[in-house]
This record gives structure tokens, sequence and C-alpha cells, in this order.
């Protein structure tokens, strides 16, 4: 049985043998969304999100987080009250804004300057950057010449190349989402103090689905001027991490 992708051309030569060469059909603009977005969302894919722990490593330290019900709980604010919630708004807009460079410009500039402290720009920044060069094997990032003179935080660089791979915005948002609560149940695993292994990690990311769930519905409601946060220890985090003796993570 052939595969589904593939077409067969078959020829009689002049001596009437049949000869039969397979040839491969483009994949719907569907398909080829979904296997890009594979490649987008993977903990393989080369933005160095493994390096970054958003003050998690501080939360360990400090006994905030020791547990697969704490870390949830810490996950769950951040998406709900913190910089991850925020950062899905912002995403939001780039995915909108996706084919209008300079309103993408003014939200870069926006989502810098919303960063909470020194590591939580470097985390972004770093990240964002490396995510759009990565993502420029395929033909959905601008122009190098484009970019320059503007540093692209992580959710715009994902809202516009989203947005130009063909994924719609409910998968734009909860892959954004996703990618972040990933990063930070995999930072919780690798972090030593913590009795959580890999199934303990598959378990934060089960617990975690409806909350990831809901923080997309209520961002479709939400605008820039809803930009914001009240997780104040996270920000905390952030900064103490900064001069933390011992640190496995840059943020």
């Amino acid at each position: 049985m052939l595969p589904a992708r593939a077409a067969t051309n078959r020829t009689i030569t002049g001596t009437g043998t049949i000869t039969t060469r397979m040839t491969e059909t483009p994949l719907p603009q569907t398909g080829a969304a979904f296997l890009r977005l594979l490649s987008w969302v993977s903990p393989a894919f080369p933005t160095g999100g493994y390096a970054y722990s958003h003050g998690l490593e501080w939360a360990v330290e400090s006994g905030d987080v020791t547990d697969v019900a704490t870390l949830c709980d810490w996950i769950g604010c951040l998406l709900e009250h913190g910089a991850p919630g925020s950062d899905l708004i912002i995403l939001q807009e780039a995915w909108s804004a996706a084919h209008d460079m300079p309103r993408l410009r003014a939200l870069a500039e926006f989502a810098c300057a919303c960063a909470s402290s020194r590591e939580r720009y470097d985390e972004t920044v770093y990240q964002g950057e490396a995510f759009l060069k990565a993502a420029s094997v395929w033909p959905v990032t601008p122009d190098p010449s484009e970019l320059r003179g503007t540093r692209w935080p992580l959710p715009v660089a994902q809202g516009l190349v989203f947005r130009r791979g063909g994924i719609t915005r409910e998968q734009a948002l909860l892959s954004g989402g996703y990618t972040t609560i990933a990063a930070l149940v995999s930072a919780a695993v690798r972090l030593v103090p913590l009795p959580l292994g890999q199934t303990d990690g598959l378990h934060a990311l089960a617990r975690l689905e409806p909350r990831l769930s809901r923080a997309m519905n209520v961002t479709e409601h939400r605008t820039l001027d809803d930009v914001g946060g009240a997780c104040f220890r996270s920000d905390l985090a952030a900064m103490h991490h900064e001069t933390q003796t011992t640190r496995l993570f840059r943020t």
C-alpha cells in the first residue's frame, strides 16, 4: 500500500517494460503548518530555553517549591498573574500584527520595557532572537534587514512566526504557553534538591493543562492594557537569583 502523500508515475518503454517512479506531492497547508509547529515547540528547537528557570532555582532554594503540588501552584500563578500570562497577551498581539513591521517593532519595545529585572530581559530577548534565527530555516521570518535595530522578545518572535507559518491564534497561544510550562517543569526536574523524577514532571504537565487552557481563553478578551502582574515572589526570585552563590541556570 502506497503512503498517503506519495504518487506513482508509470511509463512504458520502447521494449514494453513498465517502469514505476515514486513522486512526492506537497502536503496540504494545514499539514505543513502542523509539522512546522512540532519543530517550533520541540525542546530540541535551539532557543537555549534549557538554560533558564525564570527564577524557579531561587524558589526551590528558598523552599517555595518542594514537590509536584507546589510546582504546579507556582507555575499556575505565573500563568494567571505573572509574566507568562502577560507574554500570552503580547504573543496574541504579535500574531495579529505579524505582517506589520512598524507595529511589531513597537510591540517588541513595549515587551522589553515590561521586563521587571535584568534577568527577565535577558531571558526573553536571547530566547526570542534565537527563535527567529532558528525559524529562518522556513520562509516565515522577516528579512534580516527588517529585524536590525530592535531587540526581539520571545513572545513577539513566536507570534509573528506562528502567524506567518499558518498557525491559528488558539494554537499559537497554547503552543507559546506550553513551551513556557514545559521549560519550567524540565528545570524543576533537573534541580537536585527536589525529589522530582521524570514521571513527576509528566504529572505536573498533566495537572497544568486545564490552567493553560483557561489562560488561553482569558487572553482572548485581553489587550495590551491588561499586561501586568502581581507575582511579586517570582519577581524577587529573578532579582535574588543574580547573586545566588550556586546557580545551575542563567535566570
